[in-house]
């Protein structure tokens, strides 16, 4: 009996490898998400054809699809980057494991040193974005990069590059990509004020989950101190960020919490005052996630798939911790009888 998932080839499903015993995906915030797909084979069967069959060979790229009570959804699309193989000596026992990544890891392929002068951080994104096929998804930064001052240097691939100007602007790069298989790239801050209709609930009525496991550390600042002397004026260019910029998913953030001064003093080269707001906020943003927790659940129980750079609402965890959080990670492990859903969450604020 196969998996309740498609798996397509360069976009055609194919039915033979849906037949896997095991699928694994897992989505990481900040990451390429990477997929492991795991299959049976007898070695009695001589030449091993599975083992160089074109369809699971280096550089084939994959789908893996999931019929959900909202439709179909693409957890991952990209190239298989390797195997792992086992042997089993006299008949049945061994195992193939096909070993994958999303297109973003295509991005990584090539050490290049370029000048981008004259653009934003968010318009060199784009123009990189544009080169591997992507819909873009780029929210603008104000950072500007001109050659009489401090122009952007690329050193490393894209993918380097774009993760660096992401950490820099507070922002989060990762690709999804739709049923069809048309992929996205988003480059943005954690989208904090989309809404979800979905509810990880404990302690009620009709529970979906069967544990949740919580923890806090309010031990990180809370603003941001930046000074810099542009070289070409002469003037200070302040920098400093008091406060979070990212809505807050409950009442009370960290510096509501702490009631003290929680600081934290950032030395970048920088002489426009847009580049410099830009990485302070993105240092805070970073600090932010005081909480962070993570459950398990099961696309039978749940009904809708839950993934990560999204929102979901804790319910029956207590006054303090119930509420909205964001998804940091999901590990999705598919067999013939559950899909399971390891689910890693973060907050920056509490009721």
């Amino acid at each position: 009996m196969g998996l309740d998932i498609a798996i397509a080839i360069d976009d055609s499903p194919d039915e033979e490898l849906a037949q896997a015993s095991m699928v694994e995906v897992e989505e990481r915030m900040g990451q390429a998400t990477t997929f492991k797909l795991h299959y049976a084979f007898d070695i009695a069967e001589g030449d091993l054809p599975f083992l160089v069959d074109g369809r699971v060979d280096a550089g084939s790229e994959i789908s893996v699809l999931v019929s959900t009570d909202n439709g179909t959804e693409c957890l991952v699309k990209g190239p298989v980057t390797g195997q792992r193989i086992h042997m089993q000596h006299g008949g049945p026992g061994s195992t193939l494991e096909i070993h994958g990544g999303d297109a973003s890891i295509t991005m990584d392929r090539e050490a290049k040193s370029a000048i981008w002068d004259g653009l934003t951080d968010s318009d060199a994104v784009t123009s990189i974005l544009s080169q591997y096929g992507f819909t873009p998804d780029v929210e603008s930064t104000s950072a500007s990069h001109s050659e009489d001052k401090h122009t952007l240097i690329q050193r490393g691939s894209d993918l380097f590059f774009v993760q660096q100007l992401a950490k820099r602007n507070g922002c989060l790069f990762w690709l999804s990509c739709d049923e069809i298989g048309i992929q996205t790239a988003h480059f943005k801050r954690p989208p904090l004020d989309d809404t979800s209709d979905i509810e990880l609930i404990i302690n009620l009525e009709s529970p979906n989950i069967e544990q949740l496991d919580i923890q806090w550390d309010v031990e990180r600042p809370t603003s941001v101190a930046a000074l810099q002397l542009d070289l070409n004026t002469k003037s200070d260019i302040d920098g400093t960020v008091s406060s979070t910029p990212q809505t807050l998913l409950g009442s009370s953030g960290l510096a509501d919490i702490t009631g003290d001064t929680r600081s934290q003093y950032l030395t970048a080269p920088s002489d426009d005052a847009g580049d410099l707001q830009s990485r302070s906020e993105g240092a805070v943003i970073d600090a932010d996630w005081f909480i962070s927790a993570s459950c398990s659940a099961s696309l039978g129980v749940l009904g809708s798939l839950v993934r990560a750079h999204s929102v979901v609402t804790v319910r029956g965890a207590g006054t303090r911790h119930s509420g909205r959080y964001f998804v940091s990670a999901v590990r999705h492990e598919i067999d013939n009888v559950s899909h399971r859903m390891q689910i890693e969450l973060l907050r920056n604020a509490w009721e």
